[in-house]
């Protein structure tokens, strides 16, 4: 997928390639950067630099992108009628640092980076997981990597995944979740197929991010997502779900209920692949039994 990415990268006979990512890069850290809600589901609209490509191939580098920000902070630095905050820009370069941190850790690591637990933890020793085997649970992986697990958040992910060749960080974390949390199936199933599908795939930034999703490294903190709970706070108009999932498009929006929990109001849609009461936090499942919503104000 990522060749595929070179060679529909938009070509412009006046500059190379490194240069309109330059150009891109300019664009977004003068006019987006600081505005951009990376925590949403869909990042479509400028709330993602989209500099992931550009990085992979090597048309663009981190160093770039940490000089390009910090001229413009000093920029702002000196505008005193400047409405925008420099330090709205340091998650940009904290993005390079954790990307910096993932390829040293593949370096470090080698080839067992790929092994179930590729690092032991810095800080308390792993808590016994219980991994089932892909043999006698085929079908759980092959509905999750279908996009048919039933849960809206998950399947939109996988659809966009499929189609376009990425997710967005809040929508990849859920998937991780319900494979590696909920399925309880070998986190590097998930990386794996990541690798195949991503158009901006890295190995080590994709590894490193399913491990640190799945707990298995230097940190194993248990990150389980409840995805419904997830698509009502990061998606809460439902405009993810419903453009890609074709049965909740003409959902009526301001009902979210529908879009959160279609099993409760679709006759003919299936029971999720997991239990749907374990995609809840406790507070919105205390909310849901005492007002029958759980999209009700918080």
């Amino acid at each position: 997928k990522l060749v595929q990415s070179a060679n529909e990268m938009p070509r412009n006979q006046n500059i190379n390639v490194e240069e309109q990512s330059i150009q891109h890069l300019q664009h977004f850290v003068q006019n987006h950067a600081a505005s951009a809600n990376r925590s949403l589901c869909d990042v479509s609209n400028n709330d993602s630099s989209k500099l992931s490509i550009p990085l992979a191939l090597g048309t663009l580098s981190p160093q770039q992108v940490y000089h390009c920000v910090k001229q413009q902070q000093d920029k702002l630095e000196t505008q005193d009628d400047s409405i925008t905050n420099p330090a709205d820009l340091n998650w940009l370069v904290n993005h390079m640092e954790m990307r910096d941190f993932f390829i040293f850790d593949s370096f470090r690591n080698g080839s067992s980076a790929y092994r179930l637990y590729p690092t032991k933890p810095v800080h308390k020793p792993n808590t016994p997981r219980e991994w089932l085997p892909l043999s006698e649970n085929q079908d759980n992986f092959i509905r999750w990597a279908t996009g048919q697990t039933n849960l809206p958040l998950v399947d939109a992910g996988m659809k966009e995944l499929l189609t376009t060749g990425c997710t967005s960080n809040r929508v990849r974390q859920n998937m991780a979740s319900v494979l590696t949390k909920d399925l309880k199936l070998d986190w590097r199933l998930g990386a794996e197929f990541y690798q195949l599908c991503l158009e901006d795939h890295c190995v080590a930034a994709n590894f490193g991010n399913w491990i640190y999703f799945s707990g298995v490294g230097g940190d194993p903190k248990c990150r389980h997502f409840r995805t419904c709970s997830q698509a009502w706070r990061y998606d809460s108009d439902g405009r993810y779900v419903r453009k890609w999932i074709d049965r909740l498009r003409d959902c009526d929006a301001n009902d979210m209920e529908a879009v959160l929990r279609p099993w409760d109001f679709q006759k003919d849609w299936p029971m999720p692949i997991v239990p749907p009461e374990t995609q809840l936090t406790w507070q919105d499942r205390e909310k849901l039994e005492k007002t029958g919503r759980m999209s009700s104000g918080d």
